[in-house]
């Protein structure tokens, strides 16, 4: 890809993630057999029925409105459904969208990866091996814990099922074999035939279909769970020896030791997560990133009251030295729901010009959740410290002060030798006072931003 950043996930940056997993009417956590028998037309048959793509109008939005330093489409969700032309199941779209994304997304000059989940997959084809078909969290495999966690589970979900079965069917003598027969199979382990190794060559196979077809940038698996499951240690070996530069990651690896990924990423859902999570892992020498929706929840496509919202969590994660992405989920014409359109729009526009001032710069190793050294004269107002050259970045993360003008204080013990203190990007040179050992700043409310203030610190 001709002028593309080759160390693109090495930097902070803002992505998104184009999701294809919600369909109105369907939480997350869904029953399966239900589910699957609304994909199927009367013989059968699969009957793809949406959520549709829209595959030029994302990567339009992509470069034009969110102005994102990469981009991911969920190729796999948990329900199994392949967005693109896989020779290994009839379960997939008649429409290769794995190909457009990937053939719009280079012309478009941006990095993108593919969204595979790796832990659940409800493709029927895989019933026969299903442990849990009436719920989404079921792996098709437990790893070293298989046996000892099969039974008890199989022993809870039994027992307890069939206590709820007796009491809300107390009064239904009628077919009481038939529904409870119909019901146990909904629910029962396959213990004695759980058998994941076919899964597993099932999800080899196809991550080659998908790295030899569409050559993506990275891989952004879903997800990794010590222990109890063994999909991301196949993954990690398999990529490592057969397509080691093939960018690749795993959700929930944040925090983890892994043998082998080029980044790490966890999700957060609101400001307070954002807030913890980047802080925590601020001074990761592992690259790393932190995902959300752009949404409320990831089925809930309700905009955010607070429309700043989005925006202040990006600037906590980037400036704090990782990547930001949002999930955008689409309606069943492939349509993005145009209010969350409308907020991830301002984000792009709030962005663009900050870009460089996140993406070349790294984060200040300090420990807590405050820059050393420095003080504001109110609590609505948090730091976040970083380096750009030989320049320093101040981030003065704004949770909600109003037209108000506020002091900042530099110890000049921690903070000697200060020349010219500036506003960014605007570049606003503000004058300050020096103290016995203090150096002081007043920013005016007109100067305030209502997201992010950057101050550049020139020693």
């Amino acid at each position: 890809m001709e002028g593309m950043d080759k160390d693109w996930w090495r930097k902070p940056g803002l992505g998104i993630m184009f999701q294809i997993e919600h369909r109105p009417g369907w939480r997350w956590n869904r029953n399966f057999d239900k589910f699957n028998a609304s994909m199927r037309d009367k013989e059968g048959n699969f009957r793809f029925n949406g959520p549709f793509c829209k595959i030029e109008d994302w990567i339009a939005f992509s470069k034009e409105k969110a102005k994102v330093d990469y981009h991911i489409m969920e190729i796999k969700w948990h329900d199994g459904i392949c967005y693109f032309n896989t020779k290994l199941t009839d379960w997939k779209t008649p429409v290769d969208y794995g190909k457009q994304f990937a053939e719009e997304s280079k012309k478009a000059g941006i990095p993108f990866m593919f969204y595979y989940s790796s832990i659940f997959d409800h493709n029927p084809m895989f019933d026969e091996i299903q442990p849990l078909r009436c719920a989404t969290v079921s792996h098709l495999d437990y790893g070293r814990w298989s046996k000892p966690f099969v039974l008890l589970l199989d022993l809870i979900l039994t027992f307890g099922s069939w206590l709820l079965f007796r009491y809300y069917n107390a009064k239904v003598p009628v077919k009481k074999k038939e529904k409870r027969a119909k019901y146990f199979d909904q629910i029962r382990l396959h213990r004695f035939h759980l058998d994941p190794r076919r899964y597993e060559r099932y999800m080899l196979r196809q991550l080659i279909e998908l790295v030899e077809n569409y050559n993506p940038d990275g891989l952004w698996m879903d997800w990794y769970q010590l222990d109890m499951d063994r999909s991301a240690s196949i993954i990690m070996d398999f990529m490592k020896e057969k397509y080691p530069n093939i960018i690749l990651t795993f959700n929930n690896s944040l925090g983890w030791d892994l043998k082998w990924s080029h980044y790490l990423t966890a999700e957060f859902h609101n400001l307070k997560m954002a807030w913890s999570r980047a802080n925590k892992y601020r001074n990761s020498k592992i690259p790393w990133e932190l995902i959300g929706p752009a949404a409320l929840e990831w089925d809930i496509m309700e905009a955010r009251a607070n429309p700043l919202e989005i925006i202040r969590m990006a600037a906590i994660i980037m400036a704090n030295g990782g990547k930001a992405v949002y999930g955008m989920a689409s309606q069943m014409d492939g349509s993005l729901y145009p209010e969350i359109v409308g907020q991830i729009e301002q984000l792009g526009r709030w962005y663009h010009p900050r870009r460089n001032l996140f993406r070349e710069a790294f984060p200040l190793k300090y420990k807590g959740k405050k820059v050393p050294g420095i003080k504001i004269d109110t609590k609505s107002i948090k730091t976040i410290g970083a380096r750009l050259d030989s320049d320093y970045l101040i981030h003065l993360i704004n949770f909600g002060i109003k037209n108000a003008e506020i002091q900042v204080s530099f110890k000049q013990k921690r903070w000697p030798n200060i020349q010219q203190i500036l506003i960014e990007p605007q570049g606003i040179d503000i004058p300050f006072k020096s103290g016995t050992d203090v150096i002081f700043i007043r920013i005016h409310k007109e100067e305030l931003d209502p997201i992010d203030t950057i101050l550049r610190l020139k020693t």
